[in-house]
């Protein structure tokens, strides 16, 4: 047995006092927020059909810490039909009261999580020996929703993690980070899962199992919206998880603080594992990270508290390089829109990824999670932008031409939304007929929408 796989498990990094194994997944009173995750990608054994699962379970103690609040979310995805399905249980208080009773039930000393959801109970807890030990990270998962377009949805799976636990920013900061302006917030991920069980969704039903799968954890003293307002104006981030077939297993993390033009503040970076016997940690703050097409949202799944009602986007693919760790990588999304109902806008589903990884060729399968939608006019210029740059329709000088004009209109609207708008109906809206289709019904679409959003000559927060 791994000189790992065992209970209790001190690592070489971090601080033993808040991470030290089971106890690090139990519950503390001294806590204000525990969130976790897990999601994975999964075959199913007579469909051969693949699939991938998500759920967040956060537990957080608000308003001064008078009261306890949590929620849970599970999703189920479809990637060869690119179909998903939602579902979102809240146990808000309201209005805010102190309760005896709640939906979630955390244990102590172990991961020991029960919820008791609308659609039935959840489950995600240690796993235990004959003997009633417990088994040294091996859980068991029973989830339970009814998607945003009615099916019922149901997963079971046992899971045992062939990889040890790894800190985010590596031994850099040893699994202790600056999050959403908290200056202390502590965090882990665990890759390599096996897993095997049951799947439901709807009328579909069959036996699944896989071998890529990411556990995530955070938690601090302080609740996450210390340093917020209501609309989580202030801080949105994006996270990307990566798996590749080489042994490395990557989450980069970016963090904007929105009233500073989205200015990248710490912790943002990349967090690395490395292949077997070793499991070498790396971790960088040097991380480019490319746009090249941005997604519309339909809104048909939003979220709690919109920073807008108007037109929103998000990054489609991604394109990111670390130069010290070798990472030149790309990521094509399995599922459109994955948008969750959460307390933000929220979106989050599979992505595959080819590239190079320690500068050879890899490919994998990850997670893209974004909650910073592009809506302000500056915002969505930017977006234009960024797509025309991309554009392998248009020859050099005209591309060159209509992104330098977007430009204008970008930082026109930091300080003039007239002036921007007035700009891009004498200086880009023309050079858009010489765009070939489709790549010219997309960007008169985004113009439209960046003109809608420079009219209304309001401030969105």
């Amino acid at each position: 047995m791994a000189e790992w796989k065992r209970y209790p498990y001190v690592p070489d990094w971090g601080d033993p006092a808040w991470f030290t194994f089971p106890a690090v997944d139990g519950r503390r009173d001294d806590l204000g927020m525990a969130t976790y995750f897990v999601d994975g990608f999964l075959r199913g054994a007579e469909s051969g059909r693949e699939y991938a699962f998500m759920t967040i379970l956060t537990d957080m103690l608000v308003l001064g810490r008078r009261i306890r609040a949590s929620f849970y979310t599970f999703a189920l995805y479809d990637l060869a039909a690119r179909h998903y399905g939602t579902y979102t249980d809240y146990d808000f208080p309201v209005p805010p009261r102190v309760r005896r009773r709640y939906k979630l039930d955390a244990g102590r000393g172990h991961l020991a999580l029960r919820y008791a959801a609308s659609a039935g109970p959840v489950r995600w807890e240690n796993q235990r020996r004959p003997d009633g030990a417990l088994a040294p990270f091996a859980w068991s998962l029973e989830l339970r929703g009814r998607d945003h377009h009615g099916a019922a949805m149901a997963l079971t799976l046992d899971v045992d993690a062939t990889r040890p636990p790894a800190p985010l920013g590596g031994r850099l900061l040893g699994g202790e980070m600056m999050f959403l302006g908290l200056p202390s917030t502590y965090s882990y991920f665990q890759s390599g899962l096996r897993m095997g069980g049951e799947l439901a969704w709807g009328d579909r039903r069959e036996a699944v199992a896989g071998d890529v799968g990411w556990i995530d954890r955070q938690w601090a003293v302080h609740d996450f919206s210390r340093h917020q307002d209501r609309r989580s104006a202030r801080y949105r981030s994006e996270w990307r998880v990566m798996q590749f077939d080489n042994g490395w297993d990557m989450s980069c993390f970016h963090q904007y603080l929105r009233p500073a033009r989205n200015a990248v503040v710490p912790w943002s970076g990349l967090s690395a594992q490395g292949p077997a016997p070793s499991y070498e940690l790396a971790a960088t703050t040097r991380v480019e990270l490319d746009v090249p097409e941005f997604i519309r949202s339909p809104g048909v799944v939003r979220g709690r508290e919109l920073l807008t009602e108007g037109p929103r986007y998000f990054p489609y693919r991604y394109r990111l390089v670390a130069p010290e760790l070798g990472v030149d990588v790309a990521a094509t999304p399995c599922i459109d829109a994955p948008a969750h109902d959460l307390p933000i806008e929220y979106w989050t589903g599979p992505v595959r990824i080819v590239g190079r990884v320690q500068d050879a060729p890899a490919s994998g399968l990850g997670f893209d999670e974004r909650s910073r939608p592009w809506v302000r006019g500056f915002e969505i210029a930017e977006a234009v932008r960024r797509t025309i740059e991309h554009l392998p329709e248009l020859e050099p000088a005209a591309r060159q031409t209509l992104a330098y004009r977007a430009w204008e209109v970008e930082a026109l609207a930091l300080r003039d939304p007239a002036a921007a708008s007035a700009h891009v109906e004498r200086r880009v809206r023309p050079l858009l007929a010489d765009v070939p289709r489709p790549a010219r019904e997309r960007l008169v679409a985004m113009v439209h929408d960046l003109t809608h959003v420079l009219a209304a000559r309001r401030r969105v927060p």
